[in-house]
Order: structure tokens, then sequence, then C-alpha cells
């Protein structure tokens, strides 16, 4: 069940309508409107239905997931949380009746013609939402476009993904790349690096590059080499060694968790100790795995990302990873630490747990799917699992505040906010060692 906030007058609220997920008790202050949907609810629980009209909501999630599974397991793993949610207290409520939330997972495999057949099913299936990694968005838009589906980018950073007057269905609930190249480009430029950079020729690695050459430029950060290799490769050994011969100081890896683990490898390979820096894939408990053998070889590693934790402080994330941990279990990493397992946090399900979240409230404000549900995502708002602020507006489709990019650095298998970057080194440590 949703709160109904006034909504502020200042900043990006002004004019919209903000929503909290607010399970606990059914804590409902002063709205004694909200009353209504629970009657509705009560009626829909007897047997009531929409004539013409299926009372599921229709989550589709597309990902990766047997190519990259770390990223397609989140999406849904995330989804998933939300809808049990949903769920547990009668669903969606709408103008019309409760409604039910269900999921579908479909696999894209990292293809965009995969992505674009599953874009298509979620439109025949009358889909409310599709949640994607990002793969074929292009492709995928091509399609929902035309239907009114609104489609969250949950994964890939791309600048020319997200593009409100060509593409309206597309929103990015995700950190972009740009901001991350930027902040990496301000935080190695004062010590003059000599930059080698490694990227893979899938979408996530291409238009990575391009971020990272143009935040490079603006800061006069000198790149010696430029590599690309392909996706999910398993030997850099010839891109590694181009970057060390040209003089690289410093190697930035764009590249898929299947490339991060080949650079490292190839790096101690050749006998050389030189920082590595990454996208979010450096985080993906593969890369861990891979190296399980060699934990010292990650102390060398730091990796871009959005920080778990808001303004507000961690309570927000700490409430949603207790949830997230007693209904859809720990994920461990599979390697060990000071004797005990090693536990991925739960920080990039939160986009797609929001992504549910903000649905919900948007389709109890528009009370349709389709264009009414696309017009009511321009005008509604969330504070999202970590006490983030989530919302759109008709010309701004992006998620996540460019301002809250951090840096973290492997300790073994457990990663920290590096203490060298005034925003990260104010992040607390969020616990990643299994009691």
């Amino acid at each position: 069940m949703y709160r109904q906030e006034t909504p502020k007058t200042g900043g990006r609220s002004r004019g919209r309508r903000r929503y909290q997920v607010c399970w606990r008790g059914h804590r409902l202050r002063g709205t004694t409107m909200l009353l209504i949907p629970l009657i509705v609810l009560v009626s829909a629980c007897s047997g009531g239905k929409s004539q013409g009209a299926s009372t599921d909501v229709l989550v589709v999630v597309s990902a990766p997931m047997s190519t990259e599974p770390w990223i397609g397991t989140f999406i849904e793993r995330g989804a998933r949380l939300a809808i049990e949610e949903l769920n547990a207290h009668g669903g969606v409520t709408t103008p019309s009746g409760a409604r039910r939330v269900k999921l579908a997972v479909l696999d894209n495999a990292g293809s965009p013609a995969k992505a674009a057949a599953n874009a298509r099913k979620a439109v025949d299936d009358h889909a409310a939402v599709l949640l994607t990694d990002g793969t074929g968005a292009a492709s995928v838009a091509s399609v929902t476009d035309p239907a009114h589906l609104p489609v969250f980018i949950c994964f890939e950073g791309g600048e020319a993904l997200i593009d409100p007057s060509r593409w309206p269905s597309l929103f990015r609930m995700a950190p972009a790349n740009k901001p991350m190249a930027r902040r990496l480009a301000d935080y190695i430029a004062n010590s003059h690096p000599k930059v080698g950079v490694i990227s893979d020729d899938s979408t996530y690695g291409e238009q990575g590059r391009d971020a990272l050459l143009q935040a490079f430029k603006i800061d006069e950060v000198e790149v010696v080499a430029d590599q690309k290799a392909p996706a999910r490769s398993s030997d850099l050994t010839t891109q590694v060694l181009a970057a060390r011969q040209a003089g690289a100081d410093r190697l930035v890896v764009w590249a898929s968790a299947s490339d991060v683990i080949a650079a490292i490898q190839a790096v101690h390979a050749l006998g050389w100790k030189v920082p590595i820096y990454t996208g979010p894939t450096g985080e993906d408990p593969l890369v861990r795995r891979r190296l399980a053998e060699h934990p010292d070889w990650l102390d060398q590693v730091t990796f871009a990302s959005f920080r778990m934790t808001s303004e507000v402080g961690p309570k927000p994330f700490e409430q949603f990873r207790a949830n997230y941990e007693a209904k859809m279990g720990v994920d461990l990493v599979g390697v060990q630490q000071d004797g005990k397992q090693v536990v991925q946090p739960p920080d990039w399900p939160m986009f797609s747990y929001d992504a549910v979240h903000l649905i919900a409230a948007s389709l109890s404000e528009g009370g349709e799917l389709g264009k009414p549900l696309m017009e009511a995502l321009n005008k509604v708002s969330i504070t999202g699992a970590n006490g983030d602020y989530r919302g759109y507006g008709p010309n701004q489709h992006e998620g996540v505040n460019p301002s809250d990019m951090y840096f973290a650095r492997f300790h073994g298998f457990v990663f920290e906010p590096v203490a060298d970057d005034p925003l990260s080194d104010t992040l607390p440590s969020v616990n990643q060692l299994q009691d």
C-alpha cells in the first residue's frame, strides 16, 4: 500500500504526487480517502472482476539470464520481492479495483533480436511494464513506443539509450555512464595519469568507452591506448600488453565481467603492477569466484557505481536488505574471507524493486495500462528502497541522480568505499561477511 504525501513546494517534487512505500502496520497518516481502495480490495477478493480485462498486472523481465546471470538475477529478484510485497497487501489498488501482480521472466541472452522478440511478447500479453538490462534498447523501443508500454532499463548506462523525445517508452532506473565516467576522470585527473582503456564490443562496452573518452578529454587525461575486445573474452593478454607498451600507468576496463577477469589475469601474468578501474561489472560476483585463489589480485581493483545508502542515512537500505534477505535469501558470492562466506549486498536489485513500486503507484494514479500509465509515470514519484527519490518528468527519463556515483575498492573479496574521494569517504561500510 502507498501513503500519499502532500506535494513539496521546492525542488523536483513540485507539482508531482509523491508516494512512499509503507508496509509495516498499514500506517496511513490522515488519509481517510485511502480507505476507498481497501473497500475495493475487499470486493475484489470476494470475486469481483472487471469485464473484458484480466485482474492481473503483468510485470515482464527481459534480461541476459544465461549470458550475464548476475545482471539477470538481480533484475528478477528485485522485481519478485516488490511483487510479493504488493500481493501480500492485496495487489495494486486502482480506481476500478484491486489487481494482483504476476511476473514473467524471459531470457534475452544479450541478443538485441531476442530482446525485441521479448518486447513483442510483452506487448501481446498486455504487460504493464517491461524490465530489462538495456540490451537492444532501440529495437525494444520500436515495439513498446506504439503500445505505450513503459520499459525500465535496470543496468546499461549508455547516454544514447535515453531520449524521451525519440523513445518515450524508455526510462532508466540505473546509473548512467556519463556521470560515472566524469567522476572517474575527476578522481584520477590530479595524478596526471596515462590511461589505457579496454572495452568490449557490446553496447555496454561501446557506450561506456564513448563516455570515458569524452570525460577524459574534458579533464585533459591522456589516453595512450584504446583497445577493444570481444564481449566475454577469456584472454586479454594482447590488449593489456598493448596498454603497457604504450606507457599506461592506469588501466580502465569497461566491459563484461568475463573481460574484467581476463584483464586482471593478464595484468598479473605480465607481472604488471598497475591500478585497474572498472565500471559496475567489477562488482559482479563472477569476478571474485573466478579469482578465488588470488584474493590479493583484487586489491588493486576499483570500480565505479552508485552509492547504496542515501543522504538520509543507512537505515532505509538496511531495512530493505533485511527484508530482501528474509524473503529472497542471502546472495552468497561463493568465496570465503576470514573464515566466513562473502555476501553480495542487494544494491542493484533496488532498481527493479523501485521500478515495480513506481509502476504500482502510477497505475493507482492513472488507472489503466498503456497511455494513462505512461502519463502517470511523468507525475508520480516514490521514495525508493534506500531512501532516494525515484520519479520522472516528460523530458527527464533518468532515475538516478548524477551526484550519487561513488568508488569502491576491494580488500580481498570485500569492497569498501574509497577514502580518497569526498563523497565515497562519507559513506558507511556495508557488511559483506555472513555471521
